[in-house]
């Protein structure tokens, strides 16, 4: 009877540690999707902000395009596709991705894939976890392409920015004076 008893403790441990250790990816892959969503939102304002003129829409498409090293007309066909430049940088940056972990797959049939699962309704992270892609590097390369459009937009860098004013020098320590010596005994 104790073999059972320490059995169903073991089976126990494993069904409660498993879902604990799905739900806290859940999580992770919940916050990469809320910062994908943010990032997007942030290039396509930036992006509307700069494609007011048709020169400004060019220099937009081609630094994304330059960003992906991918042709100029394969940008504007997903921002047609996708509704917007932040949506095409994610499907851009999850493209690649899947071409990392298939290497016979080109990029026209990977970006299809990915527009059709997203046409479905499915979020960003959804699809990614049904690729066995990692949200984390697509954030990270959707943040990449979106300083590179800053700079086409004008938007300064951090660098740019007006430095602060200086601090005033501190003034120098007065000298202690120094210690009269005791007398001896």
């Amino acid at each position: 009877m104790s073999r059972w008893f320490v059995g169903g403790l073991l089976m126990a441990g494993v069904a409660l540690t498993f879902p604990v250790a799905v739900a806290a990816e859940d999580v992770k892959d919940q916050k990469h999707e809320r910062q994908l969503q943010a990032d997007a939102k942030q290039l396509d304002a930036d992006a509307t902000r700069a494609s007011n003129t048709p020169d400004g829409q060019r220099r937009v498409t081609e630094r994304i395009a330059k960003e992906f090293k991918v042709q100029p007309s394969v940008v504007t066909d997903l921002h047609s596709r996708m509704g917007g430049y932040g949506q095409a940088t994610i499907a851009l940056a999850l493209s690649q991705e899947l071409m990392k972990q298939d290497k016979t797959l080109s990029q026209q049939a990977a970006l299809d894939h990915i527009v059709a699962l997203r046409q479905e309704g499915k979020g960003w992270g959804v699809i990614a976890h049904e690729l066995g892609v990692k949200l984390g590097h697509v954030v990270s390369d959707v943040k990449r392409a979106e300083k590179a459009t800053d700079r086409v937009t004008g938007k300064p860098d951090k660098a740019d920015k007006v430095a602060k004013a200086e601090k005033p020098e501190k003034m120098e320590k007065m000298e202690k004076p120094a210690k009269p010596e005791k007398p001896s005994r």
